[in-house]
């Protein structure tokens, strides 16, 4: 499962069920990971490829 879907699956959770305050707080806290680490790859990503473009010229 990707990371995209991760957090897709988690808000979705996060929105249609009933959690305990600290489930709650765990899951928002799991989000919050996810979201930094989806940040994380995308930033990985274009870096890879303007290096792939860099050295096709």
């Amino acid at each position: 499962m990707t990371t995209l879907d991760q957090i897709n699956e988690l808000r979705a959770e996060l929105r249609s069920c009933y959690f305990t305050k600290t489930e709650r707080a765990m899951a928002e806290a799991e989000l919050a990971t996810l979201v930094a680490k989806a940040q994380a790859e995308n930033e990985q990503f274009a870096s890879d490829i303007a290096l792939y473009l860099a050295d096709l010229e």
